[in-house]
């Protein structure tokens, strides 16, 4: 029976993934015009247009196009880069590291902001200190990434000097001076998601707090910070793992800002330029790696509720159970 559900959700992800690669495919011949005309632009010769149509095999049928993409694809071709003649493939490999990094950073970043006050805001619900993380917390969701980025590079790197303002060094120049690289630009990009996280996860915390098994614990006398780290985190952490997982992808477009103000060569950065240049072949890679991290990034958040929460496990086999139930027939 696992086995079958573990197919099942495999089937269902390969369906999503199949939906996700034919828009982004779909996506360069949605453009207005002849998309080789738009990526040359009017300096485009006849000539140059009829090469470029044929390069990226626009004069052969939809169909064969998207089948011949999708080969080369799962072989690892996402095509040349028209503004350099890179393959696409490279171009994401030497850049993904950076935004995977600046992603990962920020993510616990977030995390070790979020967590604490939310637990501080359950346990003080009610009181000057809950209203008090709920101000700061609407101000931190309220403040724009790029806004943020903006104070902290004149505040930490202008005024202070402690950070670069930008720019980026790589792990193996040092991981000091790699985190510091990167410290301001993951600050600006965890501001958003910790004030999410922190509602969320508190929200659930104060339903824990409510049930009764937290009576219990409390009536034994057991200290609040206990009750937290022992009883309620675990039941609470649902909302907060689906958070992360929706938050994680959704980074991945919000990095293209960020990249760009801290000058980091990652996918963002490749990708604002790729528009600019009319490099829509990179675009298409680019998206359709993002894309599929997004979606893969869910699959795995779905697969740890059964984890988190081993009573999920048991709805859902109750519920199969009492679905055969009614499809036997009653003599």
């Amino acid at each position: 029976m696992r086995t079958r559900r573990v197919l099942a959700r495999l089937a269902r992800l390969a369906a999503v993934l199949i939906v996700v690669s034919t828009l982004c495919f779909l996506s360069l011949n949605l453009l207005p015009g002849d998309p080789a005309r738009a990526i040359l632009g009017e300096s485009g010769t006849p000539q140059s247009v009829a090469a470029l149509r044929q390069e990226l095999g626009l004069d052969r049928p939809l169909a064969d196009r998207y089948v011949n993409w999708l080969g080369d694809i799962l072989r690892g071709d996402f095509g040349r880069s028209y503004a350099n003649r890179q393959p696409v493939a490279d171009i994401i490999l030497a850049r993904a590291p950076v935004t995977v990094e600046l992603i990962v950073l920020s993510q616990i970043i977030a995390l070790a902001a979020a967590v604490p006050l939310a637990a501080v805001a359950a346990i003080k619900r009610g009181t000057v200190v809950d209203r008090g993380i709920s101000s700061l917390v609407f101000v931190a969701v309220s403040v724009p990434s790029f806004v943020l980025a903006f104070v902290l590079i004149w505040v930490f790197a202008i005024k202070l000097g402690l950070y670069p303002a930008n720019g980026f060094v790589p792990i193996s120049a040092g991981l000091g001076q790699n985190l510091g690289s990167l410290f301001l630009p993951a600050l600006a990009l965890a501001a958003g998601p910790a004030a999410l996280y922190q509602r969320v996860l508190r929200a659930d915390l104060v339903e824990t707090y409510g049930q009764e098994f937290m009576n219990v614990a409390r009536a034994k006398g057991i200290s609040p910070l206990r009750m937290a780290v022992r009883h309620a985190f675990r039941p609470s952490l649902l909302g907060l793992t689906t958070s992360i997982g929706v938050v994680a992808g959704v980074l991945i477009g919000s990095s293209v800002i960020i990249e760009n103000l801290f000058s980091l060569p990652g996918l963002g950065s490749i990708l604002a330029q790729s528009v600019s240049a009319r490099d829509y072949v990179t675009v298409q890679g680019v998206v359709l790696v993002a894309a599929t991290s997004f979606v893969l990034i869910n699959a795995v958040v779905d697969l740890l509720y059964g984890f988190i929460d081993p009573r999920l496990r048991k709805t859902r086999t109750a519920g199969r159970q009492a679905g055969r139930a009614r499809e036997v027939p009653v003599a």
